[in-house]
C-alpha cells in the first residue's frame, strides 16, 4: 500500500473531506443503516458491482432513499480516495440521515453516505493454510426481516467476538437460538462431505456475503454440487474439509474447530485459487 502521507483525504462523506455527522443521524441513534467492506488490490475495487448490487437491495428493504446515479457516486468518491493506493479495504456506510427523536423515520429519508479506506490487516501469513475456531455461547436471533443484510446493527457480532482473547483462535463460530449454525462473527463458513460443498441457510439469521456468493456461484460452474443446509455444530464437524470466507480474508481453511483436527484438502485449494485469481484480476 502507497505511503499513509498522500494528501487525499481517508474519509468522504457525501463526497466531501469530513469525519463527522450530525448527532441526530438515524444509524448512530438506531442503527439505521447498512455497510459493505470492500477488498481493494491492485488498485480496484474487488466485486464492486455485486456489493452495490447488494447496498442498493439493503437501502430498499430498510426504506432508505438513495440518489438515482447512487453506485457511480460511491464509485467516484471511492477512486478519489483510493487514487494512489494499490491495496487496503474500502468500508461504506449509508444511513438514513437525520430523523429528529422517535423510532418513526420521515416519510422521505435525508441519507448520508461514507467512504473509508483502511490499510489492509496484517494476519499471520500461515492462516492461509489453516485456522483454529472455536464454537461461540453467544445465540443470533431469529429474525427473517433482517436476515441476508449488512446492517449497522453489529452487538450480535460483537458480544460474541468478546468470548476469547487468545490471538491463536482466528474466528468464532455461532448458532441461532435453535442451535443451528449460522456463520463466523465475520465470516461465513463452507464445508464439503462426501463431495457436496455445504453452507448454512441465512433464511432467517446471518449475513450473505459477497464472498459466499462468489463461492457459490464457482460451484456451480464447476458443475460441483452444493447446498444450504441447516445442520448443528456436531453435524457441520462431520465434514471432510471446512473453511471460512469474507471479501477482506478471501478463504481460510479450518485446520481445528474446538477440539477436532481437519486437514485441507483439494476442494479447499481450488477455491482458494479461485479466489486468488479473483483479487489478481480485482473484477
Amino acid at each position: 500500500m502507497s505511503s499513509s502521507s498522500s494528501t487525499l483525504p481517508r474519509v468522504l462523506i457525501n463526497g466531501e473531506s469530513c469525519d463527522s455527522l450530525v448527532i441526530s443521524d438515524r444509524g448512530l441513534a438506531y442503527g439505521h443503516g447498512l455497510f459493505e467492506t470492500i477488498r481493494l488490490c491492485q488498485g480496484r475495487p474487488v466485486l464492486w458491482g455485486q456489493h452495490m448490487e447488494r447496498l442498493q437491495k439493503g437501502c430498499e428493504r430498510l426504506g432508505i432513499d438513495v440518489p438515482k446515479h447512487f453506485g457511480s457516486e460511491l464509485m467516484k468518491e471511492v477512486w478519489r480516495l483510493c487514487e494512489r493506493d494499490t491495496e487496503g479495504v474500502i468500508k461504506i456506510i449509508v444511513t438514513a440521515g437525520s430523523g429528529g427523536r422517535g423510532y418513526a423515520a420521515p416519510q422521505v429519508t435525508d441519507s448520508q453516505r461514507i467512504v473509508m479506506l483502511f490499510p489492509l490487516p496484517e494476519y499471520p501469513t500461515d492462516r492461509a493454510e489453516g485456522v483454529n475456531v472455536i464454537t461461540c455461547n453467544y445465540r443470533l436471533p431469529l429474525n427473517s426481516q433482517l436476515a441476508g443484510m449488512k446492517h449497522l446493527n453489529r452487538l450480535d457480532q460483537v458480544l460474541a467476538r468478546a468470548e476469547w482473547q487468545d490471538p491463536d483462535i482466528a474466528e468464532g463460530i455461532v448458532c441461532d437460538s435453535n442451535d443451528k449454525v449460522v456463520e463466523g462473527t465475520m465470516s461465513n463458513l463452507f464445508a464439503v462431505k462426501e463431495g457436496v460443498l455445504l453452507t448454512p441457510s441465512l433464511e432467517r439469521s446471518g449475513v450473505k456475503g459477497i464472498m459466499r456468493d462468489f463461492i457459490l456461484q464457482s460451484a456451480d460452474a464447476m458443475g460441483l454440487e452444493s447446498r444450504e443446509v441447516s445442520f448443528t455444530v456436531a453435524e457441520f464437524k462431520q465434514a471432510d474439509e471446512l473453511f471460512l470466507t469474507n471479501s477482506v480474508i478471501g478463504l481460510w481453511p479450518i485446520k481445528q474447530w474446538d477440539e477436532q483436527r481437519y486437514y485441507k484438502s483439494v476442494t479447499t485449494d481450488i477455491f482458494q485459487a479461485r479466489i486468488q485469481r479473483l483479487l489478481n484480476e480485482g473484477v
